[in-house]
């Protein structure tokens, strides 16, 4: 009978991860499959298996700061009650493995159907801090936490740390993590105590602003690059949960031009289900203390602590087709060719509408999908071609969208109509300054006879 030594086995499948069996026996000198079973239980919890019968395939399990245990994943449902859906185990010498005790509800190649990722599983991408809220949250918490107060910078092995530790309140439905868990059922104990009567807002608006911009907030990591907070309120008698851009509070000609685009994303949000009749985030202005605020109510989150799932493009594109530097149409056609997505006229319409006022931020982390890749509300959609420079001067350009392709102009003509009266709003709305509401006008007019020549 062949001996074989737990040092041999572990160093072939340090060498070459996610190894089947027939794999393994060759590399270790033509040893029988018995003798490779016996050596595996050897190890024990230090090796991960995925995949049935001749698609097994074992991994070590690689330890997060100096714990090898699988780390729980967990689900909120729409009315607040959690789901242990899985486990995660980091492997080595990369990757990660997530064993599934739910159907996972996003599409997966065959390699992720039996549980092993080449990073982390990328629903957990969209969860990381990022943006505004992502740096301020590291700057309150990297040395706490012990990582980098960059967070851009954080490898995977950070970014669990942080999810496990204290991302309770991430976007979508997943909390990775018992510590993080924990706090989500703290939240939910005496949450209901935190949630802004509609006579408090104003005051508790310009405190968390100030808050956001002196010291930041590290209770969300919403993405986005524009300042905002998070709140929970009372809204028209019903519990929300939002998201709050705001302006600065002087009266220079850049804070000026900020408030305006809030005005105007909170514009493009009520013209896409009146005149593409395409859902939006409900959003609405508010003006206290010299600042604009857009609140945008999280879609994600139900009731007083319900969530759903949601992810975006960004991350199916990297996990599903590993693409990037493509506008939204092309991407969700590479989607459906693979056979995940069926519906992408409706993708070409928000990306055209978005073109024809404007949006000069359509980046993958600005469209987002929920389970069965069905779109979810639009946002972030705002004029920021007329976004003010690095130093606070006023962009001079002239706003000429390009004209469609003949196979696109049914889509176009449909957007040019939303984008004349989205502009139009914009250009009678007494939010906004004279100046950019001339520039408004004028860019309804354009783009109408644009259109009448294309009709």
């Amino acid at each position: 009978m062949t001996k074989l030594r737990s040092d041999d086995l572990i160093r072939i499948l340090r060498q070459h991860p996610r190894s089947g069996s027939a794999e393994l026996c060759a590399r270790l000198k033509g040893i029988s499959r018995a003798t490779l079973t016996r050596a595996l239980k050897t190890l024990g919890d230090a090796v991960i298996s995925g995949g049935e019968s001749r698609r097994t395939r074992y991994a070590l399990r690689r330890p997060l700061r100096g714990n090898a245990a699988p780390i729980p994943l967990y689900r909120i449902d729409e009315n607040g009650q959690g789901h242990e859906i899985g486990e995660l185990s980091l492997t080595y010498p990369e990757g990660s493995h997530l064993s599934f005790r739910e159907t996972f509800p996003w599409p997966l190649h065959r390699d992720m159907s039996d549980g092993w990722f080449h990073g982390l599983p990328y629903t957990l991408i969209d969860m990381r801090p990022q943006g505004f809220l992502g740096r301020n949250f590291a700057h309150a918490r990297a040395l706490d936490l012990g990582v980098s107060d960059k967070p851009d910078d954080w490898p995977d092995d950070d970014v669990v740390h942080v999810l496990a530790t204290t991302g309770y309140d991430q976007p979508g439905d997943l909390i990775l993590g018992e510590a993080a868990y924990r706090r989500f059922l703290d939240y939910r104990r005496i949450g209901a105590d935190r949630f802004l009567a509609e006579s408090a807002v104003g005051a508790s608006y310009l405190r968390s602003a100030e808050a956001a911009m002196r010291h930041g907030d590290a209770g969300s990591s919403a993405g986005g690059e524009f300042p905002k907070f998070t709140a929970s309120r009372h809204l028209n008698g019903k519990k929300v949960d939002v998201i709050v851009k705001f302006s600065g509070a002087d009266d220079s000609v850049a804070v000026r031009r900020w408030s305006d685009l809030l005005v105007c994303e909170h514009l493009a949000s009520l013209t896409m289900p009146r005149v593409l009749q395409m859902p939006s985030a409900d959003s609405a202005i508010y003006q206290y203390g010299g600042r604009t605020f857009l609140e945008v109510v999280r879609f994600d989150r139900h009731g007083d602590f319900g969530r759903s799932p949601v992810c975006t493009l960004g991350s199916l594109n990297a996990a599903l087709t590993g693409t990037a530097g493509r506008n939204w149409p092309k991407t969700v056609r590479m989607l459906q060719a693979a056979g995940w997505l069926s519906e992408i006229d409706t993708v070409a319409l928000i990306w055209w509408f978005g073109k024809l006022i404007g949006n000069t931020d359509m980046h993958d982390g600005n469209l987002a999908f929920r389970p069965g890749l069905a779109l979810a509300p639009a946002y972030d959609m705002l004029p920021m071609v007329y976004a003010p420079m690095r130093g606070g001067e006023l962009p001079n350009r002239e706003f000429s969208p390009a004209p469609p392709l003949p196979a696109e102009a049914p889509i176009w003509i449909e957007a040019a109509e939303a984008a004349v009266y989205f502009w139009n709003l914009c250009a009678e709305d007494g939010r906004i300054s004279a100046d950019f509401r001339r520039i408004c006008g004028d860019n309804g007019r354009n783009i109408a006879a644009l259109l009448s020549r294309m009709q």
